[in-house]
């Protein structure tokens, strides 16, 4: 395996100007060790977001705020006004899914 090393450098400033300081050579991390830190993550992949396959699979356990939200939706087709809203609907579905995908989502990310 190829070792490569990173030059690493600050730049200050201080009252006279701009002062530059190279701080030196410092090994890349190994590609090993990167796999430790991240297992199922591959450089030449693109990661992938476990949050929408989470949502996906909770979703039927928020049918009931689902309906409700689909119900307000049809009642406000027919407003004329435009002062009528589903904001609150939307907001519980959207609170249950959440709920529903946050303590699966975080063992993950752990």
């Amino acid at each position: 395996m190829e070792e490569t090393s990173v030059s690493v450098s600050v730049i200050v400033r201080n009252s006279s100007g701009w002062m530059g300081f190279a701080l030196g050579q410092r090994r890349a991390p190994k590609p090993r060790l990167l796999q430790q830190a991240l297992p199922g993550v591959r450089a030449d992949e693109e990661p992938v977001d476990p949050k929408k396959y989470l949502e996906e699979s909770c979703k039927p356990k928020c049918v009931r705020y689902l309906r409700a939200y689909e119900a307000c939706e049809n009642r406000v087709k027919e407003d004329e006004t435009g002062h009528k809203h589903c904001t609150g609907q939307y907001f519980d579905y959207w609170s249950c899914v959440d709920k529903c995908v946050a303590p699966r989502l975080f063992t993950k990310l752990k």
